[in-house]
């Protein structure tokens, strides 16, 4: 497997263990602040992941004439 992809993994391993709580389900007592960061991470996490994992498999350009 390719490094870059198990990178991808692992990043989105990440992503998911951030606790959504604040920023899904208990707005009582926590800030703002801290639900849209943690919005903001997960979101940015995920699109990093499959970045990482799509580009790992991309075949190599030909610069053939």
């Amino acid at each position: 497997m390719n490094k870059r992809k198990l990178l991808g993994y692992a990043v989105w391993l990440v992503a998911f263990l951030i606790p959504l709580q604040p920023s899904i389900l208990d707005t009582e007592g926590i800030s703002n602040t801290v639900g849209v960061i943690s919005f903001v991470a997960l979101v940015v996490l995920v699109f990093l992941g499959y970045w990482l994992v799509d580009g790992a498999e991309a075949p190599k350009a030909e610069h053939g004439h």
